[in-house]
């Protein structure tokens, strides 16, 4: 059988609009192969850490220190963003946060950042993937 199969796997990111907010978006990576085993190509990381937080976690807002992907293992989290907007993402989901400040940028508490708690009563387990180093 040819590996001739491709499709599209999207991934959920949080990101900065280029006017300091955070926002929800997409990126899009090809898979191709045969519809038994899809694959990418090889993608770039830096390094990767392991996470637990507890079921009542809840973070202050804060960006990105560096894009990095984040796949959950078993739990939620939330991702909540000074709109209001949310995105829950369960084990077996990931995406990535990428929502970092613009050179020279100041944080600030009333505009950028977004912030992440665990829901749902279970605790939070999760790989953070660093993509690159800004």
């Amino acid at each position: 059988m040819a590996d001739d199969a491709k499709t599209i796997k999207r991934i959920s990111c949080v990101h900065n609009d280029g006017r300091g907010r955070s926002v929800f978006s997409h990126r899009e990576v090809e898979l191709a192969g045969s519809p038994e085993r899809m694959l990418s190509e090889q993608l770039s990381a830096v390094n990767f850490r392991l996470r637990t937080s507890d079921a009542s976690y809840t973070s202050s807002f804060h960006v990105a220190g560096d894009p990095t992907l984040l796949i959950i293992l078993s739990g939620t989290l939330r991702i909540v963003l000074r709109d209001g907007d949310s995105c829950d993402f369960s084990a077996g989901e990931m995406f990535v946060a990428e929502d970092y400040l613009a050179e020279g940028e100041t944080f600030d508490d009333n505009i950028h950042g977004h912030r992440a708690e665990v829901v749902g009563g279970s605790p939070l387990s999760a790989l953070h993937l660093k993509l690159e180093r800004r």
